[in-house]
């Protein structure tokens, strides 16, 4: 039987990675009582911090001297401080222990039980077939190590990383790490599974993998993309599933 090696992305992927939706409406909640009637709407609140987070991926974090990328430390941080810009905008005196109360509620993303709540019930199904195969699983996920760590950690939790034989952090292009894949673990065949075509499918490919692409609606990367990149997408080299459950139905297409 021909060993398959199967590399996974996480976010998006084995787990929804709508990890910020209610703390971040629970804030704009918070910042909207608090500034009353000088309140932009929710739905400006929620745009324009979009925005505003995204752009503080790349800002320098005082505290380390390094950018905050997607650290533990950005999402809170970027509440607090928009708080304090629209308090400027609206002429507004900032409360600070509203600020204390709105880091707060930003580090409820990153807890244990909303990371197990949010993996996918196709990533086990998926997971028990490929490894009833005797094929080699693997994550590889981009990220800071601490962040990714406690995903880990709630993955292993949850009994899902027991079908998988190594769990790889990306601090930035994965390129480099499906090339050291394919030189660690050897396959007749090489596959990587992720929701963003740039970071998980197109580096693979370059590596010499096939890329299985399951897009995800809420991935920020993607969204307005999502056509232009179905058409750029290489037909040759990768195949478009609409969920995990796909790569089990057409396993001996693969």
């Amino acid at each position: 039987m021909a060993n398959k090696v199967w590399v996974f992305d996480l976010d998006g992927t084995l787990m929804n990675s709508d990890f910020y939706k209610k703390p971040a409406e629970e804030a704009y909640a918070e910042i909207m009582r608090a500034l009353g009637d000088k309140s932009p709407s929710f739905a400006e609140i929620k745009s324009r911090h979009n925005d505003f987070d995204k752009a503080m991926i790349y800002v320098k974090n005082p505290s380390t001297g390094k950018l905050y990328l997607y650290s533990k430390q950005r999402f809170p941080t970027s509440l607090v401080k928009f708080y304090e810009m629209l308090c400027k905008e609206a002429g507004a005196e900032t409360d600070f222990s509203l600020m204390r109360k709105l880091y707060n509620i930003g580090l409820k993303a990153f807890k244990e039980e909303r990371y197990i709540r949010k993996i996918k019930a196709q990533a086990f199904t998926v997971a028990k077939f490929l490894k009833g195969k005797g094929d080699t699983l693997l994550v590889l996920t981009k990220g800071d190590k601490r962040v990714q760590g406690d995903k880990r950690r709630a993955l292993k939790k949850a009994g899902l990383l027991k079908y998988f034989d190594d769990f790889i952090i990306a601090p930035d292009s994965k390129y480099g790490f499906f090339k050291l894949i394919r030189s660690r673990y050897k396959g007749d065949a090489y596959y990587s599974i992720g929701d963003t075509y740039a970071d998980d499918i197109l580096p693979a490919i370059k590596a010499g993998y096939f890329g299985v692409y399951i897009p995800f609606s809420l991935n920020w990367k993607e969204i307005g993309k999502f056509k232009r990149i179905e058409r750029r997408r290489s037909k040759k080299n990768s195949n478009r599933y609409d969920n995990l459950v796909e790569i089990a139905e057409k396993y001996d297409h693969l």
